[in-house]
């Protein structure tokens, strides 16, 4: 039985020197089940008072746990850290004849969901014959280490660059004729009569399925492999003047050009734990602040942002992809506690998706009580945020279950009657 899981937890609040404060705890250890049978998988849980400033319940709360997606909010943490208000998108060196640009890694440049494309609109303005872009000295690996390598073609797993176009995968708008491909670029390279929908694994050749009633034939998105000479086409694609590729160049003074808001975008990143965005999020934090690699950047929050955090960070990617990242269920919180000092709490309650209707247990809510953020690889699935109670109070939250063998749904099911049973009780 997946409920299993809840027999840790009421052992715990029965004996455990670690749960301190919970009121009324003959409702509270109603919360769980009195099973004596032990889980078959292994199950972290840290519930922190954001008023009081205190933990509340631990358990395995200082083990590694593999986070999936719950590195966003790592990713999120170190962004919010910028202090930012738009994107920053490149930088640019102008003389007489040249703009020497630095691209910054933005994600949003001509991206199909960010319609407002301010850097775009300036580079276009530009009155020059020839726009040289000077990729980074560095180059930026395509994937991040531990990324599944026959995930490919799919739209989750797009590549990371220096200059993100497009979100870096090709998309299908359904016409009255068929399909438009964006870029138009690659109309060429699309097979448009074939049975499945995929990628070459080594080249630009796609394949859409000429079944328009099946389901991998809307919203499709396919990434695509990108280089330095395909950036140059796309952008003298779309860009009336010459481009060159140039070299990383020490001209100045910079100026810097921006791109859209932050908040939406790190709001569309959060809901619908996008890993394009969130992965070139975290190299435009890396360019932004000068270092030449992702790895020089994480190592260099690791003893800022997060040096006072209880248990190392293990810490690879920006968008939990991989399963080398391992991050304990308080670090989790302590970050999430960070992100609230960071901003406020009607930022949080935009930045995180609002999951108060998956709630099992009870008539559903009025109002919204749950903040958090999923993650999910196969075998793993964890939620952390932040959670208001009944009587008020805004708790921080970290439920973390690796190695589980049955229905992630199982898994979810329950997490939520113990997270709706501490909004009920405390």
């Amino acid at each position: 039985m997946i409920n299993k899981l809840l027999v840790v937890v009421v052992l715990l609040l029965l004996s455990c020197q670690t749960v301190r404060k919970i009121p009324r705890s003959q409702d509270t250890k109603k919360i769980f089940n009195t099973s004596t049978t032990p889980p078959s998988y292994f199950v972290g849980f840290s519930l922190y008072d954001l008023t009081e400033k205190e933990f509340l319940i631990h358990i395995n709360d200082d083990h590694y746990f593999t986070p999936a997606s719950n590195t966003k909010i790592v990713t999120l943490a170190a962004y919010l850290n910028l202090n930012l208000e738009r994107i920053p998108s490149f930088l640019i060196n102008k003389d007489q004849h040249h703009a020497n640009i630095i691209a910054l890694g933005d994600p949003t440049f001509l991206h199909p969901d960010f319609k407002i494309q301010p850097a775009f609109d300036y580079l276009k303005s530009l009155q020059f014959d020839t726009l040289i872009f000077n990729p980074p000295l560095a180059p930026i690996t395509h994937y991040g280490p531990g990324w599944a390598w026959d995930d490919y073609p799919f739209y989750f797993q797009a590549e990371r660059s220096w200059m993100p176009l497009y979100g870096n995968a090709l998309s299908f708008n359904k016409t009255k004729n068929g399909y438009q491909v964006i870029p138009d670029f690659f109309t060429a390279f699309v097979d448009f009569k074939s049975s499945k929908t995929t990628r070459s694994p080594n080249y630009n050749l796609f394949s859409l399925s000429n079944q328009v009633n099946r389901p991998d034939t809307l919203n499709v998105h396919l990434p695509f492999i990108i280089d330095t000479e395909l950036i140059k086409n796309l952008l003298a694609d779309t860009l009336p003047q010459a481009i060159v590729i140039g070299r990383s160049s020490e001209l100045k003074p910079w100026t810097l050009i921006e791109g859209p808001e932050v908040t939406p975008v790190l709001t569309l990143m959060m809901d619908r734990s996008d890993n394009f965005l969130a992965e070139q999020l975290l190299v435009n934090g890396q360019r932004y602040k000068g270092f030449e690699t992702i790895d020089q950047y994480i190592n260099y929050l690791k003893i800022t942002l997060f040096a006072d955090l209880n248990d190392p960070l293990i810490w690879v990617d920006g968008s939990g992809l991989s399963r080398y990242n391992m991050i304990t269920p308080r670090n989790l919180v302590r970050i999430l506690e960070k992100i609230y000092e960071m901003t406020d709490w009607p930022t949080v309650t935009t930045l995180f998706p609002d999951n108060s209707d998956l709630m099992v247990a009870g008539p559903a809510e009025s109002l919204p009580f749950l903040f958090a953020k999923t993650g999910t690889l196969r075998h793993n699935h964890c939620l952390s945020g932040y959670l208001i109670t009944k009587s008020g109070k805004k708790l921080i939250f970290s439920f973390m279950n690796n190695h589980y063998t049955g229905p992630t749904s199982e898994i979810s099911s329950e997490m939520y009657k113990i997270l709706s049973q501490i909004r009920d009780k405390y």
